[in-house]
C-alpha cells in the first residue's frame, strides 16, 4: 500500500509553513540558580532569536477589581515544526511577553507546531 503522504510531499509542506510566517520573536528558556539559603531564583535567557513565527490572538477578557483593570490575553503561537520550544520557555514579540501554557507535540506529519500562550 502506498504512503499518503511521500517523504518529498511532507519536506514540501514543512519548507512553505517556514516562509508562510509573519511573525519574529524569541524563546527564553528558565533558569534555576540558587540563592545560597535554600531557596532558588528564576530568570529567563534568549535561547533561540530571530525565529520565524505565527501569533494569533485567541481571546481578550477585561476585568476590574480594587478599582484595577486587568487585561487577559490569550494566544496561538506557531513555529516550525523542530523548532526547539517547551511549556517553561517565554517567548517574546513585539507586543509583548507570553508565557507558554502547553505545547502540541507528537502529531504524524508535523509541518508545524503550536503553542498555547498567555501575555504577562
Amino acid at each position: 500500500m502506498d504512503k499518503l503522504l511521500q517523504t518529498s510531499d511532507l519536506e514540501y509542506m514543512r519548507s512553505q509553513v517556514k516562509v508562510a510566517m509573519p511573525d519574529v520573536v524569541t524563546i527564553q528558556r528558565k533558569a534555576i540558580t540558587s540563592d545560597k539559603q535554600g531557596g532558588y531564583a528564576e530568570s529567563y535567557d534568549d535561547a533561540y532569536q530571530n525565529i520565524s513565527a505565527r501569533l494569533a490572538v485567541k481571546s481578550v477578557a477585561e476585568s476590574v477589581a480594587a478599582g484595577v483593570q486587568d487585561v487577559r490575553l490569550d494566544a496561538t503561537l506557531t513555529v516550525a515544526y523542530d523548532q526547539s520550544v517547551e511549556q517553561s520557555d517565554r517567548v517574546i514579540h513585539s507586543s509583548g511577553a507570553y508565557e507558554i501554557q502547553s505545547v502540541d507535540t507528537g502529531k504524524s506529519w508535523a509541518v508545524s507546531k503550536r503553542c498555547q500562550m498567555r501575555r504577562l
